[in-house]
């Protein structure tokens, strides 16, 4: 007796501390990935409908068993196709105007994702949504309870609730697309977080917001809004969004900077290496040096920006080649524009100046910092380009 015991003990660690096997496996309806982590992760995408189905964890089921995790509301149907090579496994779900990948890479407890476009849902909105495990990952990060609904009485529409003596909505999980590198949710046991290298084609500029995380009760939403029909700002641009993942870890918190880069050599519809894009330096001066300055470049096909350090100067993320309207701003508020052309394989020397922005009222509140003094803290500021 002692001995059995001893025996299903060791084989319960061994089920969840030790390295599975990298793999693919493929059944009639399902494909199977095994990350090959340390801390045991398989995932199942449905064949069909490009769903991920299930997503075991450490020993424990996060997706929500009732909907599968999916873009938009879900395909559908799709072409879903499933290779392995070496240390890589990718899936690829192809409509005819959009394609969703799904990569693992041998012993990251990690599912990579991208998706291409080529025009936006008919629903306004193109989003990855993963619906997972309510009882184990309640806690949304860095949120708090502000978008949590579960056990809530809808009050308006289905978008904002009555929990108790508070008024919670799903948009209060919303952060400024610039400060917005990672949102997690998590449990006692648990952490599954959404990390973004870039919103490069994605729509609204820098201060732009959308929902990231809702607990509606029966699951806890975890999400990605790449173009959204919520507030629409500009025209939505089309071509890759992402690469971005889904970090799965036991307590700590990952860091955001997570080497993609080696999906140039995936096939991937759209990836722009960074031996194909080139950069903007410069220096920012006049605007008001008691708030943070923001430098913003934009055109049809791409967004970037950047913080300048505290004596203006800057450098842009690797941007693709173009010409490109460029944006100086004191908080959120546009103190002078100019125009910049970018070529692979090279950095272009570009300096902005503005002057400090008082403008000439006969009442006013707080300062020039392009944000609404009167709205609360979770509230959606105004956006640039404006409609």
């Amino acid at each position: 007796m002692f001995i059995s015991a001893l025996l299903v003990a060791s084989l319960a660690l061994w089920g969840k501390g030790v390295e599975a096997a990298f793999g693919l496996t493929t059944n009639s309806g399902t494909y199977v990935v095994d990350a090959g982590s340390a801390n045991p992760l398989k995932f199942t995408v449905d064949r069909t409908s490009c769903d991920i189905t299930s997503i075991n964890f450490y020993g424990s089921e996060l997706q929500y068993q009732s909907t599968g995790s999916h873009i938009g509301s879900g395909l559908g149907t799709a072409t879903v196709t499933a290779t392995q090579s070496g240390d890589y496994i990718k899936i690829t779900c192809e409509t005819s105007t959009l394609t969703h990948y799904y990569v693992a890479h041998s012993g990251d407890p990690i599912i990579y994702m991208a998706t291409y476009t080529t025009a936006e849902p008919s629903v306004g909105e193109l989003r990855y949504i993963a619906r997972l495990n309510a009882d184990l990952l309640p806690n949304e990060e860095p949120f708090g309870t502000a978008s949590n609904i579960a056990g809530g009485t809808a009050i308006e529409g289905s978008d904002v609730y009555l929990v108790g003596s508070e008024t919670r909505s799903k948009f209060y999980s919303s952060e400024r697309f610039i400060d917005d590198q990672r949102h997690c949710v998590s449990g006692s046991a648990h952490r599954v977080c959404m990390i973004l290298n870039q919103y490069e084609t994605s729509a609204g500029g820098p201060f732009h917001r959308d929902i990231n995380t809702n607990n509606v009760g029966s699951y806890t939403g975890l999400y990605w809004y790449m173009n959204s029909g919520h507030v629409q700002t500009e025209s939505y641009r089309q071509g890759l969004h992402g690469p971005y993942l889904m970090y799965f870890s036991r307590s700590g918190t990952p860091s955001t900077s997570i080497d993609t880069s080696f999906f140039a050599n995936l096939g991937i519809k759209g990836y722009v290496a960074t031996s194909g894009r080139g950069y903007v330096s410069g220096t920012a001066s006049g605007a008001d040096s008691s708030l943070k300055w923001v430098i913003h470049w934009y055109n049809n096909a791409a967004q970037y920006w950047t913080y300048t350090s505290s004596s203006g100067s800057f450098t842009s993320p690797a941007m693709k080649p173009g010409t490109y309207t460029m944006v100086y701003y004191q908080g959120e508020y546009p103190v002078a524009t100019s125009s910049v052309t970018v070529t692979a394989g090279s950095t272009t020397s570009k300096s902005i100046s503005g002057s400090v922005k008082t403008g000439t009222t006969i009442f006013k509140i707080g300062t020039w910092d392009g944000q609404y003094d009167l709205l609360p803290s979770h509230a959606s500021p105004p956006q640039f380009p404006p409609n």
